[in-house]
C-alpha cells in the first residue's frame, strides 16, 4: 500500500538568500511570477482532449479556441456518421 506523502512526511528545510540586483532595469527586480503558468496550457490541451477523445479526436492544436474546437467535433462526428 502506497499512500501519499503529506507535508508532515517532509523534512525540515533551511533557506538563506543572497541578493542580487538585476542590472538590466532601474528598479533591479527580476521576474519569476511566470513559472507557475508554464504548465498551465497543456494541463489545459489534455484535459480537452481526455474529453474528446470518445469522438476519435486525439490532438488539439493551441489556441484551442472555440471555433477550432467546434470544428473538430464536427469533423469527428461527420466520420462517425
Amino acid at each position: 500500500d502506497y499512500c501519499m506523502p503529506r507535508a508532515d512526511d517532509l523534512p525540515s528545510f533551511d533557506f538563506s538568500t543572497i541578493e542580487v540586483r538585476c542590472a538590466n532595469n532601474a528598479m533591479g527586480v527580476k521576474g519569476c511570477g511566470e513559472a507557475g503558468s508554464v504548465g498551465s496550457p497543456a494541463a489545459v490541451i489534455n484535459a480537452i482532449v481526455d474529453a474528446l477523445q470518445p469522438l476519435g479526436i486525439r490532438n488539439v492544436d493551441m489556441p484551442a479556441t472555440p471555433e477550432k474546437l467546434w470544428r473538430q467535433i464536427q469533423g469527428a462526428q461527420s466520420k462517425a456518421a
